[in-house]
């Protein structure tokens, strides 16, 4: 009588607790403070400018809620800049990860590694992706940044979603992808640039 009691019990008490951690996670979903667009054109003496807007079926297969897509030049250098923005991402869903999404177009995965970026709270991780084609080197950086953090390992991110609806805190979640050619900015620009890009997506939370 005791066992099955117990058990009962602890299935309403997981129950409750699912409900309540449904209803923290659709109700602290919410506008950004600022619009991705806000981040700025021109950033450490790159000059950006906006692409062409993304087909129909890449946004729905995005699933975002917003995104931003931007190109950053400056003589002989250029970065591009995307940034996919989930206002209220289910835990059970899958952001896409550049890593499955970049090869591709004749691209050939070379190499892939954890790198640190220093910024004005410490150093972070973030993924650097090399990808080869016909002589090409292309080095892209990725990581998954919230209201509270910076993320380089999907799963940890996927994690810290699960745990911060279940706190109560805002389950956003962005990707951040930078693309450059290898032959044409040093490990400096591209560090200096992530870690503005860094500061800029947290100001768009509020922080």
């Amino acid at each position: 009588m005791n066992v099955r009691f117990h058990y009962w019990a602890v299935c309403v008490l997981l129950g409750a607790t699912l409900a309540v951690a449904r209803l923290k996670h659709v109700a602290s979903a919410g506008e950004l403070a600022r619009p991705l667009e806000a981040i700025p054109l021109e950033i450490e003496r790159w000059k950006g400018t906006d692409d062409p807007p993304l087909r129909q079926e890449i946004l729905k297969s995005l699933g975002a809620t917003s995104y931003l897509s931007r190109t950053y030049q400056r003589p002989g250098q250029s970065i591009h800049l995307f940034i996919a923005y989930y206002a209220n991402p289910r835990a059970g869903e899958t952001m896409h990860s550049p890593k499955h999404c970049l090869p591709g177009g004749g691209w050939e995965p070379v190499e892939f590694s954890t790198v640190t970026v220093p910024t004005g709270g410490g150093r972070v991780a973030v993924n650097r992706y090399v990808l080869y084609r016909a002589g090409e080197r292309t080095v892209v950086l990725y990581w998954y940044q919230t209201p509270s953090r910076i993320i380089a390992d999907e799963y940890q991110s996927k994690f810290w979603l699960i745990w911060d609806t279940l706190v109560g805190k805002q389950p956003a979640s962005a990707i951040v992808r930078l693309t450059l050619l290898d032959a044409q900015s040093t490990w400096d620009d591209a560090q200096r640039f992530a870690a503005q890009i860094m500061r800029e997506l947290a100001r768009c939370y509020g922080r």
